[in-house]
């Protein structure tokens, strides 16, 4: 009788061995993505028998701003913004893929989101902490970022900057 109740365990244990059999773990570099393709996929397909196919892109969480020569098109991303808001004070922007115009000078601005765009006047400090966000502002005492290919673009004066991160565009203009 013991040996019958171990054959449900063994079964799931089975199960779950080979479900995992085909996952991969690799490590991407910031300052340098890659990809490659998982070694089992062409021994798929020729086990379907049919071609290996290519897995969809990841769309983008959201369109970047349009560029100029001089750094990205502030009316571009004001025209797109959803969301306009007042600053009194200090605005946090906490929703991924949002394109935000904030009106008014700002003593702090702190972006918690991934994939959104924002569009300010004069801030004190700026605070991006997240992935893909864009940030145009006037002039800027101090930037912080901590997180991978972001944007963050000025105009004036150079402010106190720190970029813990990779890939992030820091940039005045």
């Amino acid at each position: 009788m013991p040996r019958l109740r171990r054959i449900p365990a063994l079964l799931c244990g089975l199960a779950a061995a080979l479900a995992l059999a085909g996952c991969s773990v690799g490590l991407v570099d910031g300052a340098k993505p890659t990809s490659s393709p998982r070694p089992d996929s062409t021994s798929r397909a020729e086990v379907q028998g049919g071609a290996a196919s290519q897995p969809p892109s990841p769309a983008p969480v959201t369109d970047p701003p349009v560029t100029m020569p001089g750094g990205p098109d502030r009316a571009a991303v004001i025209a797109a913004a959803t969301r306009t808001v007042r600053c009194d004070g200090e605005y946090s922007l906490m929703d991924d893929a949002l394109v935000v115009r904030v009106e008014g000078a700002c003593d702090r601005i702190i972006v918690n989101a991934s994939g959104s765009q924002l569009v300010a006047d004069d801030v004190g400090i700026v605070e991006v902490i997240g992935n893909s966000n864009v940030v145009l502002t006037g002039a800027v005492q101090k930037v912080l970022v901590n997180g991978e290919a972001n944007v963050v673009h000025w105009r004036g004066a150079t402010p106190t900057v720190s970029d813990i991160g990779s890939t992030n565009t820091l940039t005045a203009g």
